[in-house]
């Protein structure tokens, strides 16, 4: 019935699509409160809620909350320093900016669509190996569940669009938001009543010894990035003003932080009342804990987290490939999505493609956190100091910012082979990859760009 609710809310909606803007960015029009659920529910998928959770019961509380930091504060930097600029500029993508503020080439635009489909996917597939999971314990062979799932996120994305996304992630943050703190309260209570050290479960070092790279490797790529990831954005652009975008970014990170931290504590009691599990953590301390309708809504928070997360991502996923690949390299000439013959199609068939080869991986990728950080490198590592540095600093010029999105993505791509399965995999500790990565771009961006300035002076 749930997954059936789904469809229906993207038949139902639909018919709102009439432009490529509104089935992208929903006509720009999202309120306060859908602006902030939307930011939310992108970020709460499964790395939040089995993520902090197993990170949690294998390392402590804070350890278990470190994605969700990254994350909640990722969206709080954006709505205090980002969102307002980047919502007064229309646009659909973060390269729209770029453009607008060095100069638009279709070599960038053509790199951010290459590099942005593995980072996009990566995160699409971690949401589905969660989704095919949770359903394996109702019965349904894996392979079986990870298709049912990507036909119904396929159906209201590709008829709803970002309407369809925003409407149903009102109902999954609605499903998390109760039962995520009824399980973690239930589950306190219990551990109490068994003796459990309640000021315990908050008494471990925030970084424990030796955790210093993994603090980095899960805060850093989330707590820069978010500004200028193609998920968030699109939802940034589709908020009624630039205010609406800014508190909307504030509000949804704190519901990030808290979400996690929740999830950690239960990973935490977990780990004291079942101890030695190696998998399905979270379902066996739910269905162990909880009376079995309350298990029952906990476990669907979880498909609500995947399937909220995964359909953003689809509909990022058109949006760069329309406005990236289609429009601004193929046909540069036409400035506006919406008066751009096929746009929306193009969106569509990228969305149904990126299913499809996402479901293929799907069967074989088993790291959630891993497949969504990794997935990351090439695109992030060369476009984040870029975007960012045309935020925060007037100095920076367009050889500037090309240089560091050559130098930046070069320890990105390098960095994205040796961390995953191939015959480079493990040459190095990839932890603090992307930090490398950062400050390579930044100070090539910032030595580039003081050097065309002086010479402008001269």
């Amino acid at each position: 019935m749930y997954l059936f609710a789904l469809v229906a809310t993207g038949l139902v909606v639909a018919r709102r699509n009439r432009r490529t803007s509104d089935f992208l960015v929903a006509g720009r029009s999202l309120s306060l409160p859908l602006t902030a659920i939307s930011l939310a529910a992108v970020q709460i998928g499964v790395g939040i809620v089995l993520g902090s959770s197993s990170n949690g019961y294998a390392d402590g509380v804070w350890p278990g909350i470190y994605y969700a930091l990254g994350c909640g504060l990722g969206l709080i930097f954006a709505g205090l320093v980002t969102a307002r600029k980047l919502r007064s500029r229309e646009s659909y993508v973060p390269l729209d900016f770029f453009a607008q503020r060095y100069g638009d080439s279709r070599g960038v635009r053509l790199w951010a669509a290459i590099s942005n489909v593995p980072s996009l996917l990566g995160i699409f597939i971690a949401q589905m190996v969660a989704a095919g999971s949770i359903l394996a314990g109702f019965g349904l062979p894996f392979g079986t569940g990870v298709l049912l799932c990507m036909a119904v996120v396929l159906v209201y994305c590709m008829m709803g669009g970002m309407w369809s996304v925003v409407f149903t992630d009102v109902v999954q943050v609605t499903v998390i938001m109760i039962a995520i703190p009824v399980f973690c309260a239930i589950a306190m209570v219990k551990y109490g009543q068994s003796g459990g050290d309640l000021i315990g479960i908050f008494s471990t070092p925030f970084i424990p010894e030796g955790m210093g790279t993994r603090f980095v490797y899960l805060v850093l790529p989330f707590l820069l990035s978010i500004s200028v990831s193609y998920d968030a954005y699109i939802k940034i652009q589709s908020s009624k003003d630039s205010r609406t975008a800014s508190r909307g970014a504030c509000i949804a990170g704190l519901i990030v932080i808290l979400v996690g931290t929740m999830c950690s504590v239960i990973g935490v009691v977990a780990s004291k009342m079942f101890p030695g599990l190696t998998d399905g953590m979270f379902a066996t301390a739910a269905t162990g804990l909880l009376p079995p309708v309350l298990a029952g809504i906990v476990v669907a928070a979880i498909l609500a987290a995947a399937l909220s997360s995964a359909s953003c991502i689809l509909l990022s996923l058109g949006s760069s490939v329309s406005r990236d690949f289609y429009n601004r390299f193929l046909h540069p000439e036409v400035d506006q999505l919406d008066q751009l013959r096929n746009s929306k199609r193009v969106s569509q068939a990228a969305i149904m493609i990126a299913c499809a080869v996402g479901c293929v991986f799907a069967l074989y990728m088993t790291d959630i956190l891993d497949a969504m950080i990794i997935f990351n490198y090439p695109y992030m590592g060369s476009m984040l100091i870029p975007l960012l540095g045309g935020l925060l600093w007037k100095g920076a010029t367009r050889r500037g910012a090309f240089a560091a999105a050559i130098a930046g993505g070069c320890v990105g791509v390098v960095s994205f082979f040796i961390g995953i399965p191939g015959p480079l995999h493990g040459l190095m500790n990839t932890d603090l990859a992307l930090l490398l990565a950062y400050v390579v771009s930044a100070v090539t961006l910032v030595a580039v760009s003081l050097v065309d300035n002086n010479k402008r002076k001269i």
